[in-house]
């Protein structure tokens, strides 16, 4: 590509891509950046609930229940079929669509019944299985860009050239390989003036077998050809203005977060805020690629932009960007004067979890050593405390519970266990104060801390990282939207 011509990869989100409507107005954005700018390529996800629709027919399947399942294919069928009515007006493209889509959904048809019969469904054909819904979109949003006179191309992950392991479902991308490919499929696009759009969210093996990315597939689809590329931009295009910098729902007045670095994406993203799964951002951040978050229905917005902390106005040292909070979660206690100086115990915690599949949101120990505090999802409490009990409690196993404290359930065994005391609490939220601005500023963590007590909240228990850009603390449910107001005000309206 020449120097004077900017390289962007946009994808599209599954709300930019929900019906008709949204399909042309997606398609409308690209038409009015292909006339300033050479070189393009797009990312589709899904269109709208494909993906859940899809899951919960194989869930349907796997129960026996063939009619239902078959008649939510036949739902996503007529849904694709409508879409593609309203966006493609030539005739014969509206038709090779039509025959093409009605091919993959009578494989899906054949996959569902095979499911049925077995009861089961391997991860390599549940990836299959559920690649359709980026395929069908990909492939209408191709046809729609040719209707409109644009040079395109549909092509999936795989042949786009993100080459992975065999983690089904999450798959892990080979770095030289996706790179080398994805160089020479695209680039020769490039230089035709074509404009490649791939299907997100999916890639394929070595041996040629598809593969899914996991959680933020599409965005990571974006950021691994950004990076193999070398682009200029990313954009995300999805149905916010930007990253906000707290919940609306909580924050009337929440405002969009004009700038923000890699690392803060990152830590926002786990509280549900509208930026990128870690994982996903990686690619862009190793070669540090701004990565723009817009509305697709409000696309002359700027948007939230993404990029390296030293890139940023002031170095992004701006103080507090947002508040944020995550609910449905518990924490569970242990301790005990036994396992103080015990090496492994820890081990043996992280072990237990790691069996059950939790993960840790957050976690805490005293300094004294007798005290582990963790915080994980709330459905997962009872299966954490009764492998807790049956592991860590090694005696006593049939006494009777006794009452632990007011918050919680508690079950005392004798002294010379490991641990001498389990106790959980299911109702209390985590909030946290996120901006690189708190690095190395004194006075940051006494300000939130004097702000919630003002409030009359107790603090269950803190946590800050290394990075010093996320201060979060555990306090009861009731109290959450409290805490995040009376920080908002503190540090981010003011």
């Amino acid at each position: 590509m020449s120097e004077h011509h900017k390289v962007y990869v946009m994808k599209f989100g599954g709300s930019s891509l929900a019906g008709a409507k949204e399909i042309l107005q997606s398609a409308s954005i690209v038409d009015d950046y292909s006339k300033e700018h050479q070189g393009m390529i797009v990312v589709c996800s899904a269109m709208g609930d494909t993906t859940d629709h899809l899951l919960k027919a194989i869930d349907l399947a796997k129960k026996g229940d063939i009619e239902n399942a078959q008649k939510l294919i036949v739902d996503i069928l007529k849904h694709h079929q409508a879409a593609l009515e309203k966006t493609v007006e030539s005739g014969d493209r509206r038709n090779q669509c039509y025959n093409w889509i009605s091919e993959r959904f009578e494989e899906l048809n054949k996959i569902l019944l095979g499911i049925s019969l077995l009861r089961d469904i391997s991860p390599k054909s549940s990836d299959y299985f559920v690649s359709f819904g980026e395929k069908l979109s990909t492939k209408i949003f191709d046809s729609t860009l040719h209707d409109m006179s644009l040079k395109s191309q549909y092509l999936t992950g795989g042949e786009a050239g993100i080459t992975t392991d065999e983690s089904f479902g999450s798959a892990e991308p080979i770095a030289k390989v996706t790179n080398e490919k994805l160089r020479s499929t695209l680039r020769p696009l490039l230089k035709e003036g074509v404009i490649p759009v791939v299907t997100g969210f999916i890639a394929e093996t070595e041996a040629h077998e598809i593969t899914t990315l996991g959680r933020g597939g599409s965005d990571f689809t974006a950021t691994l050809i950004a990076s193999a590329l070398d682009a200029d931009e990313v954009i995300l295009w999805t149905d916010v203005d930007g990253i906000m910098s707290a919940d609306p729902r909580i924050i009337k007045n929440a405002k969009i977060v004009e700038q923000i670095s890699y690392l803060e994406a990152m830590e926002m993203s786990a509280f549900g805020a509208k930026a990128m799964q870690p994982r996903a951002l990686e690619p862009a951040a190793r070669k540090g690629i701004p990565v723009r978050i817009k509305n697709t229905f409000n696309p002359t917005f700027p948007g939230t932009l993404i990029l390296s902390g030293e890139s940023m106005v002031n170095g992004g040292k701006t103080g507090v960007k947002a508040v944020g909070s995550l609910t449905n979660v518990g924490v569970v206690n242990i301790s005990g004067t036994s396992i103080v100086g015990s090496p492994g115990t820890a081990v043996k915690i992280f072990d237990i979890l790691k069996e059950l599949g939790v993960g840790i949101l957050m976690m805490s120990q005293s300094v004294s050593e007798n005290n582990v505090s963790l915080v994980i999802k709330r459905n997962e409490i009872s299966k954490v405390v009764r492998a807790f009990r049956r592991e860590l409690l090694l005696e006593d196993l049939d006494a009777p519970e006794t009452e632990g404290k007011k918050e919680g359930r508690g079950l005392h065994t004798s002294k010379n266990t490991r641990f001498s005391k389990l106790d959980f609490e299911d109702d209390v939220s985590i909030v946290a104060v996120l901006g690189r601005g708190m690095i190395g500023t004194p006075g940051i963590a006494g300000r939130v801390f004097s702000t919630v007590a003002k409030q009359g909240i107790n603090i269950r228990m803190i946590a800050q990282g290394s990075s010093e850009i996320n201060i979060s603390f555990v306090i009861k449910d009731k109290d959450r939207n409290k805490a995040v107001a009376a920080l908002h005000e503190e540090f981010v309206a003011s």
